[in-house]
């Protein structure tokens, strides 16, 4: 019973929930924690689109929030960033281009 009050209170508190998930999460960086703090509005609006297509294919939505956070894969999005992007240095010797033979 105690565990329904929690899952509906997370459900009906999606900043909480978000935010809950995001104080898991290791930071690796500063620019980590602006990147996954700034997609907090984009990645509710997704899962609300998501769940009117569901509707509007004839379907009840039953997916919850939670189960589309966990389902999603935040930090390979992260990880298909560019390294300074990532706050991550490269080599000071490398260069940009690759020569191919």
């Amino acid at each position: 019973m105690a565990l329904d009050f929690l899952n509906a209170f997370l459900e009906d508190n999606p900043d909480i929930l978000y935010g809950g998930m995001f104080r898991n999460l290791r930071s690796p960086s500063p620019n980590f924690t602006d990147y996954w703090r700034n997609k907090s509005g984009s990645v509710y609006g997704d899962y609300l689109s998501r769940l009117g297509q569901t509707a509007l294919g004839g379907e009840i939505p039953t997916q919850t929030y939670q189960d589309y956070l966990g389902g999603n894969p935040w930090l390979e999005d992260w990880g298909k960033m560019s390294p300074s992007f990532r706050g991550q240095q490269g080599s000071r010797f490398s260069s940009g281009l690759k020569w191919q033979i």
